[in-house]
């Protein structure tokens, strides 16, 4: 855990807050006896994956061109050729093209559809739809019965990215700006688990804050983050401590630290007021702590799938902006493949941590313009994944697989859950994962001048994993949306939101710990007297999860 450039002002900040933990008293419930191996999982956990700024999911799935004027097919690629690309003016030739090419079609109950699939709330008999062809292990995952997707869903009421973000995370459609002292769902949902939430993003979002007091009788309008664990970087966890390898006389920071270490040391031993021993203790703990995830960490090298999203492995170039790199990512950032990292370690450190609610994030969603991005060296040459595309390089990023619609092609490159699932030590850990994603809100059905979206409403939303029962859940593209997009008098037509995130959520809760939707969730208790979260039709949710 050295590092050449540590100063004082980090090596102070390392020593007190450790970039892990954000409660205060948590530490004595992690501390065990540690194995050399990876851990299976031993309890069933979120991954909850945050798509800060809006994504616009009508991107990722789409209905099927329709020759007929008066169809859905035929409005919605009509009024998206901007933020599609594919021209200024709508070509018919072009727009059937584009879906022929570039979507792996589904039909609902037919072509593609497997046996199994749940098809609840929505009249999409019939109906076909495509989802993004390089989006390869979603579509791997959707046919195999993974892969809940929730058409016209709400998680924020209106179209302001703070308040709609913060009423998300803290499921809880009702607050407002002012209530950013409550709870978070994620953090809810750990408390009620009798396990931690963890965050692996750079600084912990209110969705993994947990409430005040005691499940299932914990007050959700306060926070309380006993139970919450930053972890920024899952390969530098604990307290900073110095290199018996390297010169113990001339390295400032080994100094510092072997100095420090010992102060404390030293300071169990002796006779102290009572109000340091908080102080001494915690410092203890912590580096008991450190060396245990560590020690397994050190076992346990980092998957060569998954050091691929953000790091050069065996030569591969990543740099997205290079046109000879052939790396496995696209985007402008590292961030995701971290996270990923992050959450493989967690996992395979599950019997220390004891994780039961994770939290990520994602952003440059908010697609104003250019959605889309196609550049020209990427008509050039179509084959060169290094080039920035818009929101199609992040879902390419998150979704993107080895398989998708070519099972033959094994030069595929995998995307972030794909690296993941492939690299799982214990491949029946899968069966006790379940991932949400989700967005602050929708975007409007017709693109704009910039060829890209404005914010808007309802939204596809996303339940993936082999505990879920996969299908459409609601009615994937409205009869009633037909006459908004000709109708001139609707300047910012929206996908009505017909379910909102209490109602399917709370089973997610009740999969990973039974009985606990309604705690996390108090609308959907029995008796609630305030207002009920709406859903499109009765019990749509009630087989949601296996």
């Amino acid at each position: 855990m050295s590092n050449s450039n540590f100063n004082r002002r980090q090596f102070l900040q390392s020593a007190l807050c450790s970039g892990l933990l954000y409660g205060t008293g948590s530490l004595p419930q992690f501390v065990s006896t540690a194995s050399a191996a990876p851990a299976a999982l031993q309890n069933r956990i979120l991954c909850n994956l945050f798509l800060s700024g809006g994504p616009d999911m009508r991107h990722l799935v789409v209905p099927a061109y329709d020759s007929a004027p008066d169809s859905f097919g035929y409005k919605y690629w009509s009024y998206r050729t901007r933020s599609h690309q594919i021209g200024t003016d709508f070509a018919a030739q072009t727009a059937q093209q584009r879906w022929e090419e570039d979507y792996y079609p589904i039909t609902v109950n037919g072509q593609n559809w497997s046996s199994g699939l749940a098809n609840v709330g929505g009249s999409n008999g019939g109906q076909t739809f495509g989802i993004w062809r390089e989006a390869g292990w979603l579509i791997d995952m959707f046919r195999a019965g993974n892969v809940a997707m929730i058409f016209n869903a709400v998680g924020g009421t209106n179209r302001a990215h703070d308040l709609s973000s913060l009423m998300l995370n803290q499921g809880n459609l009702l607050s407002g700006l002012n209530d950013r002292g409550r709870s978070g769902w994620g953090g809810r949902l750990a408390r009620s688990a009798g396990g931690n939430s963890i965050s692996l993003t750079s600084s912990p979002s209110m969705f993994a804050f947990g409430p005040l007091g005691a499940a299932p009788n914990f007050d959700p309008n306060r926070i309380d983050n006993r139970d919450l664990l930053s972890v920024e970087n899952s390969r530098s966890i604990g307290l900073f401590d110095f290199n018996i390898n390297n010169n113990q006389f001339g390295d400032r920071d080994d100094k510092m630290a072997r100095a420090v270490k010992s102060y404390y040391a030293g300071l169990r031993q002796e006779q102290i007021a009572q109000v340091y021993e908080k102080f001494t203790d915690h410092e203890s703990k912590l580096r008991e702590f450190g060396d245990l995830i560590q020690g397994r960490l050190e076992t346990v090298p980092i998957p060569t799938l998954i050091e691929a999203l953000y790091a050069n492995v065996d030569g591969v170039n990543i740099d997205p902006n290079n046109a000879g790199s052939n790396g496995r990512r696209v985007l402008r950032s590292t961030s995701l493949g971290r996270q990923i990292r992050n959450l493989y370690d967690m996992i395979v450190s599950n019997d220390l941590i004891d994780p039961r609610v994770l939290s990520m994030s994602v952003g440059g969603w908010d697609s104003h313009g250019n959605q889309r991005q196609v550049h020209e060296i990427l008509l050039s040459d179509p084959n060169n994944t290094a080039v920035d595309r818009g929101i199609e390089s992040e879902l390419k990023d998150i979704f993107g697989g080895k398989y998708g619609s070519n099972p033959s092609d094994s030069a595929a490159l995998h995307g972030a859950f794909s690296a993941l699932y492939a690299s799982l030590p214990n491949q029946a850990d899968r069966n006790k994962i379940v991932l949400t994603v989700a967005g602050e809100f929708g975007r409007q059905i017709r693109d704009n001048g910039g060829a890209g979206t404005d914010h808007g409403k309802g939204n596809l939303m996303l339940v993936i994993g082999n505990g879920t029962n996969g299908g459409v859940y609601g009615e994937m593209f409205p009869d009633d949306e037909v006459d908004k997009y000709d109708d001139e008098r609707q300047r910012s037509p929206d996908i009505d939101p017909r379910s909102e995130i209490d109602t399917f959520f709370s089973e997610v809760c009740d999969w990973v710990q039974p009985g606990s939707g309604t705690s996390v969730f108090p609308r959907m208790a029995p008796g609630y007297s305030g207002e009920a979260p709406i859903i499109e039709s009765p019990g749509m949710f009630s087989n949601l999860m296996a």
